[in-house]
């Protein structure tokens, strides 16, 4: 974990990297509560946002070399791509295959269909970090702290909500997950 926290620390920018650690901490609370790995629930919180910061087209690379081809929906939403990438980049840079381990990090911000306590843990951690200041993040995080299925309701409803708000596109993971 420390190779991850250094890498981190190198890879992201300052506020970027506070955040991680912020997910770091969250993570491991949700993955007591809840029954996750604690290991697992560390390394994806360290890897998540991995590839945030770089360009667009560094992520499409990461993504291809985890074989991921974007569907219409996610080409028009590259702020999910981080995700993705970082698939790439953990199976390359750190020999990380461990499929829940992928997943929880892939499906970090669009969440999925048929979701693993990992995957939720991550999700939720990353919505309800220390560093996050939206609003209701109060009642979301005390939900998250208090029911996991629950909250991962509420969290899809809030994200749904968000893009038709917007006018975005939802793609097939986010929609699976709600429903």
């Amino acid at each position: 974990l420390k190779a991850l926290d250094n890498f981190a620390k190198k890879t992201l920018s300052a506020k970027r990297y506070r955040h991680t650690t912020c997910v770091v901490e969250q993570a491991d609370k949700l993955a007591q509560l809840y029954g996750a790995d604690r290991k697992k629930a560390a390394v994806a919180a360290w890897m998540h946002d991995i590839c945030k910061e770089m360009s667009r087209d560094q992520q499409l690379q990461w993504i291809g070399k985890f074989g991921i081809i974007l569907d219409s929906v996610q080409k028009t939403q590259p702020k999910t791509w981080h995700g993705m990438a970082a698939c790439g980049l953990m199976r390359e840079q750190f020999g990380i295959t461990d499929e829940e381990l992928l997943n929880a990090v892939r499906y970090h911000t669009t969440a999925c269909g048929h979701m693993s306590k990992l995957d939720e843990v991550i999700y939720l951690a990353d919505l309800t970090s220390a560093d996050r200041d939206y609003p209701d993040i109060l009642s979301m995080r005390a939900l998250a702290e208090t029911a996991l299925k629950p909250a991962m309701k509420e969290a899809m409803r809030f994200a749904i909500n968000d893009l038709v708000e917007r006018g975005m596109g939802i793609s097939k993971d986010t929609f699976e997950a709600y429903n």
